[in-house]
């Protein structure tokens, strides 16, 4: 039976909370959202670094940073989202996750850059998430480590102005016996 390792993972966002205060109207939004689809999306690029080495380490943190851009195309908008998770451990970097996704989307209405800023921050990461978990467990399973399965997704649980939560997870070789608590 393999090791049970401590593992934490922390959200870091770039995005003031004053930045949630758009010209947009909720109304407008949701009619915005509510006309879109997603058509496509796809691993755009992914870059790994592991200095550790295949020993699972015995504490991690797992420090994820989003950042997103938009491009219009016909009948839509294109965008890259990108992710850079940096494992640490007795605070130095031990491994560096960057995966970039590429999303198309059809839309009647053009984007413009107030809805996108609220799009970034709202919608784009539920469309991300599931992905970056499956590449994030498999990437560290292929660097010897033991995978875990990274907490699902918590959109509009907390104001933007609070901390983000840690939660940790106790990687385990079997996803059915994986176990993840959150700490406050």
């Amino acid at each position: 039976m393999p090791e049970n390792k401590t593992v934490s993972t922390e959200s870091v966002s770039d995005k003031p909370t004053a930045q949630l205060e758009q010209s947009v109207s909720r109304e407008a939004y949701a009619a915005f959202i509510g006309q879109i689809g997603l058509s496509e999306i796809w691993l755009q690029e992914a870059r790994v670094t592991n200095t550790h080495g295949p020993q699972t380490p015995e504490k991690a943190t797992f420090r994820f940073e989003s950042k997103a851009h938009w491009t219009d195309r016909d009948g839509g908008f294109r965008v890259a989202h990108q992710y850079t998770v940096n494992i640490e451990a007795n605070e130095a970097v031990i491994a560096k996750i960057e995966v970039t996704f590429g999303l198309d989307f059809r839309s009647a209405q053009p984007i413009t850059k107030e809805i996108f800023d609220i799009f970034e921050d709202v919608n784009l990461s539920v469309n991300t998430w599931p992905f970056l978990r499956e590449f994030v467990s498999t990437t560290v399973g292929r660097m010897g480590w033991s995978p875990f399965t990274l907490p699902a997704l918590k959109k509009g649980t907390s104001p933007k102005s609070r901390p983000p939560k840690k939660a940790t997870a106790t990687p385990r070789r079997s996803r059915a016996s994986t176990n993840q608590s959150v700490s406050k």
